[in-house]
């Protein structure tokens, strides 16, 4: 090996580990040993600052750039330059040491026409958009080979954080109406592409923009709206009806309208099952359930379970009519005192009321009280996921037989404590009526909670069910072929 060859190696080795140590060395030793390292056979067609930003050395980049700023602009055997690796990587500061020396740079483009922006959304890079955005602001327009923008790749890979930092960079420069509703080579917009691809929280944030929902109804080359792209799915499933209703909702139309005949046959009227679906459907869309509910009013849920506890415990230890203060005397004595008592016979600290019917059931509902809230002070603190369906369900039921038993025992307590008849009855009326609100809303959320539940076991099955493909016909169709090459390799960015 001679002695350029182990200079090469050493300097390769320093900027895997981001060495700057090695780095003064070696050029201590041979100034221009940056300057060789197109004819060093390790390097390749890379320099020592793409390897650098691929592995997130800092302070070696800085290093590297304070002794030839040229480097920042070098490309590698994919026409890539370090700032496209940092970008794909995420080394948000590496990208703002590399903009630094040339914000030319973020509108290279690579051998597959992408640009620093374009990798960054593609991974989700949300702190390399804003520092590309900022130091470039016109990359935002640069298209791929189909037309395909920035917002296009969004939702293409699914990266809903990187599409809202776009859509507010672009509101903030008052950019939003040319770029939110721009179609690919295709016609589609991006609402085409996020009812193709199913994606529910997308299309949710996408209705909420009034420039998007304002072109809504516009239609791509094959003359559909993003309805008709939902409705033409092949595979009909729980998601899809859910898009659908949120399409339908925000004014979304089908691309023909469908005209009535001239002549139209007289209706006798609906049938019972469509009548029944009807109310459904206006029931699913109408009492939709917040998703982010439980992440505002968790640690009032704690507060409120911890108040109720300490109720419960205290009417327990307090309950209607306090304790007897001392034991009830021999049946001799109490004839002797006085024949005509009625006094039950008791023990000193039992309740009073421990001899009437009710107050079994009073203390039973605060029982349930006290079991009830701690159980949702330990759902509150677990720390489980906000979208987890099955504990939000159960953190809701515990909440509703909560305060309904509440209300129960406040009824009972009045009946024990009290011979009034008009005023008990009235507050039957309303604890009933209260339990009527509490079990609708019960129910609304537990029919969300079946819904999740039977679409995760249709995928359950479906997955169990699927026929397993050993080998790849030879015969196959063209079709089968496309869908088999639909995935185009991105490179060392795939």
């Amino acid at each position: 090996m001679t002695g350029t060859e182990e200079m090469a190696k050493r300097l390769y080795e320093a900027c895997l580990s981001g060495s700057v140590k090695t780095l003064k060395a070696l050029i201590g030793e041979d100034p221009l040993v940056l300057d060789r390292v197109s004819s060093i056979e390790c390097f390749s067609s890379d320099t020592p600052l793409h390897v650098a930003a691929l592995r997130g050395h800092l302070e070696f980049t800085k290093d590297l750039l304070s002794r030839k700023r040229t480097l920042a602009v070098e490309l590698d055997s994919r026409r890539c330059t370090p700032l496209h690796l940092a970008s794909t990587e995420g080394h948000f500061k590496i990208v703002h040491e590399l903009l630094r020396v040339n914000t030319d740079v973020c509108i290279a483009r690579d051998q597959d026409g992408r640009t620093p922006l374009h990798l960054a959304v593609m991974k989700g890079r949300v702190e390399v958009i804003r520092e590309l955005l900022g130091a470039k602001p016109c990359s935002v327009y640069d298209k791929l080979g189909r037309g395909e923008t920035v917002l296009h790749l969004s939702v293409k890979y699914n990266r809903l954080e990187a599409l809202k930092t776009l859509v507010k960079y672009l509101q903030s420069k008052k950019m939003e109406s040319d770029l939110l509703n721009s179609r690919d080579d295709d016609g589609n917009t991006i609402l085409h592409l996020a009812a193709a691809f199913k994606q529910v929280e997308t299309i949710e944030y996408l209705l909420g923009l009034k420039s998007v929902k304002d072109h809504a109804n516009d239609k791509n080359q094959n003359g559909s709206t993003a309805l008709d792209v939902v409705e033409y799915c092949p595979n009909r499933d729980l998601k899809t009806m859910e898009i659908r209703e949120f399409l339908l909702q925000a004014g979304v139309r089908r691309s023909v309208s469908e005209s009535p005949p001239d002549n139209p046959p007289p209706r006798h009227g609906c049938k019972p099952r469509e009548i029944f679906m009807g109310c459904i459907s206006w029931f699913w869309t109408r009492f939709k359930v917040d998703r982010d509910w439980l992440k505002e009013v968790r640690g009032h849920l704690i507060t409120a379970s911890t108040l109720t506890a300490t109720m419960a415990y205290q009417s327990i230890m307090s309950p209607p009519g306090g304790f007897w203060q001392d034991k009830s005397p021999s049946s001799a004595d109490l004839l002797a005192k006085s024949p005509s008592s009625d006094e039950p016979p008791h023990e000193a600290g039992i309740a009073i009321m421990d001899s009437y019917s009710g107050y079994e059931v009073y203390l039973s509902l605060n029982t349930i009280v006290l079991g009830a809230s701690l159980s949702t002070i330990m759902l509150a603190m677990t720390g489980f996921p906000m979208k987890n369906k099955f504990l939000t369900w159960l953190l809701v039921f515990t909440v509703y037989v909560k305060i309904t038993c509440m209300a129960a025992a406040y009824v009972v307590a009045v009946g024990l404590v009290t011979d009034i008849q008009f005023p008990s009855r009235v507050l039957y009326g309303l604890v009933l009526g209260w339990m009527g609100l509490c079990a609708f809303v019960m129910v609304l959320h537990s029919c969300h909670f079946w819904v999740w539940l039977m679409k995760k076991l249709v995928k359950l099955v479906q997955v169990c069910c699927k026929p397993t493909r050993s080998a790849t016909p030879k015969n196959s169709t063209s079709e089968d072929n496309q869908a088999a090459g639909s995935h185009k390799c991105m490179g060392s960015f795939c």
